[in-house]
């Protein structure tokens, strides 16, 4: 799934092309994906805007145009990709072999691309996600900003980092669940996935099942100093690609060359040589040293 690095890093490639451009037509092949606060549906309300701001919070991508804004969430494997008709599409555009999954730069819109929106200079943004779980949500713009989607998450590590120790001194207080579920629920910290969570835990050396409330303020301290600049790094890298993850572009992110633990157990540590272990918090595998990590 996209975490905060990887939408970031669509949405830096998306304000680039986007604003100032006018929305000739949208269609939404999969209703289901959209959810419309206005009184008409997605793609009626799209048409004729003109594109404003892309902005983001969390995991969370806001596309702003005149009178609509968009919440869009990409769930687990959704793909936003600019098309534009000047450029070759790519003629080796392919799709992983177990999750169909894209695996190319621009391309045309396929049988898993379920929005497409039209621009008046033949230029289109696509939606691809072979699993469907992303949605897109409309609300007026007046009323975007405190729609309930964004009411309820956590602050973002990288719009308040100068308060993040404050927070997470509070929040870690008032639990006993694992550091690392704590870490992933959104409604204490916006924008750290399974990926990022397990790289924090191992950058400050803390197991990922310690009790939230056992963790001493310096651990705590060393928790908000180590989280901006990681998912800064990520950024820098484009994004962590396994199989599924691609840019505004449709191209592939560098990171996952420098993860440190996420995914690797059963290797050895790089840092100590130490066996990487895995357990299972909140139902999501994770990975860390039992030397360096306690």
């Amino acid at each position: 799934m996209p975490e905060l690095p990887e939408v970031e890093t669509i949405r830096r490639g998306l304000a680039e092309v986007l604003p100032g451009r006018r929305i000739a037509k949208a269609v939404a092949s999969i209703q289901k994906m959209c959810v419309s606060h206005l009184d008409t549906c997605i793609a009626d309300a799209v048409a004729g805007e003109t594109y404003d701001q892309v902005r983001r919070i969390g995991k969370i991508l806001i596309i702003d145009l005149e009178k609509v804004t968009l919440l869009v969430r990409l769930g687990m494997t959704g793909q936003l990709t600019f098309r534009d008709p000047k450029l070759q599409d790519d003629g080796q555009f392919s799709v992983h072999p177990v999750t169909g999954l894209q695996r190319a730069a621009q391309h045309a819109p396929d049988k898993h691309t379920h929005i497409v929106i039209e621009h008046s200079d033949g230029t289109m943004l696509c939606y691809r996600d072979i699993r469907r779980f992303g949605r897109w949500i409309a609300y007026p713009r007046a009323e975007a900003d405190s729609a309930e989607e964004l009411r309820s998450l956590g602050p973002d590590p990288l719009a308040c980092p100068q308060e993040l120790e404050a927070h997470l001194l509070k929040a870690l207080a008032k639990t006993s669940r694992a550091i690392k579920t704590v870490l992933l629920d959104q409604s204490v910290v916006c924008g750290l996935g399974n990926i990022y969570a397990d790289e924090a835990l191992f950058g400050c050396g803390i197991c990922p099942s310690r009790p939230a409330n056992s963790l001493a303020p310096a651990e705590i301290a060393s928790l908000a100093a180590f989280i901006p600049p990681m998912l800064l790094q990520s950024i820098a890298n484009r994004g962590t690609t396994f199989s599924d993850y691609r840019d505004s572009s449709g191209h592939p992110g560098s990171n996952q060359n420098s993860l440190q633990v996420y995914g690797r157990y059963g290797s050895a540590c790089y840092k100590c040589g130490t066996v990487l272990e895995k357990c299972t918090l909140g139902g999501r595998t994770s990975t860390w040293c039992p030397r360096c990590q306690s």
